[in-house]
């Protein structure tokens, strides 16, 4: 080929494309004007979408009604992530001057709150032509919303709402159930001429006024047969609603749905309450699927494991018409029931060491757990509430924060002084540290200091034993000043390290959230410290939960479990060998002359049949040694011949120390026989 031949054909080449071009720009395509309409339908850009709008469509609805439509919708079902697919035109097809409509199929995919929706819609199109430019315009319809939607019709989405998981003991009975309430209510046409003596007698009975009773029968829609509702209380009182019955045939009761605690005040704490999401509530949960309507768990497990007993929300996503019928469903979303959990957790043991504080109206905290597998069969706290009536909002916490005795208070979360009861674990480090057991060590008076750099301060005993003593000697009497010099002669080194290997400072891993126990605020800084932290008392806080299990160290060959809070955890070690099977054994063995012995702090809680091995501690709250302070006693037991039962009881503010605890701790086991 010539280069002339070349040069014109190059240049016949641009002309053609020029022409392409222009032809392009002169007659646009129905696709591309569907694809720019797309791509502002995805992005939500509702007044670009209008304009695309043919002149038949915007006479059909406003710009204003039209952002309306589709942002109310939008909110409504929960749309995200749309993504419009239109067709896209094959470059052989031929664009002619004499075509003016066209019709398109796209399809649609959005994520709602009802689930995925795939949809097909063919749309039309139609060639509009304004100061002598030609644009594809698009005849929009509410179709294009949603295909079934006609002009006139409304989106409707109704929640299905999830049945919640129940809470159920180590024997499968209910901690926390879906139940009743009992509505307390008045029928006028019962009364037969008692009506002001029903009222009257009724307002005394429910501490609700005749005032108040007599505007709930007034009220526009009472008939003489309605039931007017006046008060709603727990299930657990429905043996007082019965007696209500008796004042007048017009009184009676309707049973409403509610959550029960049928254990009530006795596993308050642990367990929680459920109430009325409030306002604030709802908007910190705003992406979770809560509405005005919804219940959450306010405390306890109701509240650390809301995900799982709530389940999750269906829905359904209609079409209705003007009268309110439904004309076509869209979408459903099937609602999934919350989870039951069953917790490693007796019921009989939880109420049988509450009642251990209910009876003498006493504060603090008590613990059991099956000391070689580390089952949770109880976590205590007095004084408590009863979350029956938090569920009905008959009280809220207002109620109680004027109450010096803190009943919203969960302790057995908390940190405490343990007292004596720590001596066991310095013990056990001593032993680990080469510390001879049998070594006899004189001690007289009942107090000791080291040298005169303590000044005036002294470690103080409760008895002389008026011979010298041995390590079983030291916990038989509880003996301040043994454990004192012991940590001493170890130094701080072995007896921080020691305590840290029985988990001080470190979190328990349970599956309620506890307070680190530790050994001093900022380190041990003195002596003194030292040797008041050996036998529990200086800076050293420690978490109920957590003594019992390093008491379990005792029984299982020197080995801590996982504590375990469900039955479908698997049973674990946490702490491996923390001292040697000797070691544990010698402990276990001073630990029942604790009880055996008559000499034993803990003498009284002698059982006949049933070998008891523990630990009694008293803690002192004051700030110097001559003044008067509070005492917090402790008492801690485990069968020795059939380990199947470990209880820790502390009691706050009490007389006599752990001697008031002592007898609390033996009735427990005496009513938990196994």
């Amino acid at each position: 080929m010539s280069k002339q031949m070349k040069i014109r054909g190059i240049i016949a080449l641009f002309v053609t494309l020029f022409l392409l071009a222009g032809c392009s720009e002169e007659l646009p395509t129905p696709e591309d004007a569907l694809s720019e309409f797309a791509t502002h339908w995805e992005k939500r850009n509702y007044d670009l979408m209008y304009e695309l709008l043919s002149i038949q469509a915007k006479n059909l609805i406003s710009k204003e009604e039209f952002i309306e439509t589709y942002t109310e919708i939008y909110s409504e079902i929960q749309a995200e992530d749309l993504v419009v697919t239109t067709p896209i035109r094959d470059p052989e097809d031929e664009i002619t001057e004499d075509v003016t409509e066209a019709l398109l199929q796209y399809e649609q995919e959005l994520d709602t709150i009802a689930g995925k929706l795939q949809l097909e819609y063919a749309v039309d199109l139609q060639l509009e032509e304004t100061d002598e430019l030609k644009q594809w315009k698009i005849n929009w319809t509410p179709a294009m919303i949603f295909p079934p939607l006609e002009q006139g019709d409304r989106v409707k989405v109704r929640t299905l709402t999830p049945i919640r998981g129940e809470i159920i003991d180590r024997n499968g009975d209910y901690l926390a159930k879906n139940g009743n309430a009992v509505q307390i209510g008045l029928v006028q046409g019962r009364m037969e001429g008692l009506e002001e003596y029903t009222i009257s007698e009724l307002s005394k009975q429910i501490d609700v006024s005749v005032e108040e009773i007599e505007a709930a029968l007034d009220q526009s829609w009472v008939r003489p047969d309605t039931f007017v509702p006046v008060k709603t209380v727990p299930y657990d009182q429905m043996e007082f609603v019965e007696e209500l019955r008796t004042i007048s045939e017009g009184v009676t009761y309707l049973l409403v749905p509610a959550r029960e605690y049928p254990l009530g005040e006795a596993a308050a704490h642990l367990i929680g309450y459920i109430t009325p999401i409030t306002k604030e509530l709802l908007e910190k949960n705003e992406d979770k699927g809560y509405n005005s309507n919804s219940l959450i768990g306010r405390t306890g497990l109701e509240s650390l494991y809301e995900d799982e007993l709530r389940g999750e929300n269906g829905a359904v996503i209609s079409i209705v018409d003007k009268g309110g019928n439904e004309k076509d469903i869209l979408a459903k979303k099937e609602a999934v029931d919350g989870k039951t959990l069953q917790l490693t957790i007796d019921g009989a043991v939880q109420v049988s060491i509450y009642e251990q504080y209910k009876k003498d109206n006493d504060a603090g905290t008590g613990v059991a757990l099956h000391p070689t597998s580390g089952e949770v069969l109880a976590l205590v706290n007095a004084p408590a509430y009863n979350p029956n009536e938090f569920v009905i909002g008959s009280v809220s916490e207002t109620n109680y924060t004027e109450d010096e005795r803190r009943p919203l208070l969960n302790r057995f979360t908390q940190a405490y002084a343990p007292g004596s009861t720590v001596k066991s674990v310095t013990a056990a480090i001593a032993l680990e540290d080469g510390w001879d057991p049998d070594e006899k060590r004189k001690i007289d008076g009942l107090g000791w200091r080291k040298d005169d750099s303590w000044g005036n301060y002294e470690v103080r005993r409760v008895k002389d034993p008026n011979h010298d003593i041995d390590l079983t000697d030291a916990l038989v009497y509880s003996d301040n000043i043994y454990i004192a010099q012991m940590a001493l002669e170890l130094n701080e080194k072995s007896v921080v390290d020691g305590l840290q290997s029985f988990g001080f400072e470190e979190s328990v891993p349970f599956k309620y959230p506890l307070t680190t126990s530790q050994i001093a605020n900022d380190g041990i800084k003195t002596e003194v410290q030292l040797a008041d932290t050996a036998y529990g008392q200086a800076e050293m806080l420690v978490n109920p939960l957590h003594m019992s299990l390093m008491y379990t160290a005792f029984i299982n060959e020197g080995n801590i479990p996982k504590p375990l809070l469900f039955t479908d955890e698997e049973p674990e070690i946490w702490k491996e060998d923390v001292i040697s099977n000797d070691h544990a054994n010698r402990i276990l063995s001073d630990l029942s002359q604790v009880i055996q012995s008559p000499n034993g702090t803990a003498s009284n809680a002698k059982i006949d049949g049933i070998p008891l091995a523990g630990k009694t501690g008293t803690t002192e709250y004051k700030l110097s040694q001559t003044e008067e302070g509070k005492e917090f006693g402790w008492f801690i037991a485990m069968n020795t011949n059939d380990p199947e039962l470990l209880v820790l009881m502390m009691v706050e503010d009490v007389e006599g120390g752990s001697g008031y605890v002592v007898p609390k701790v033996k009735d427990v086991f005496l009513q938990n026989l196994r």
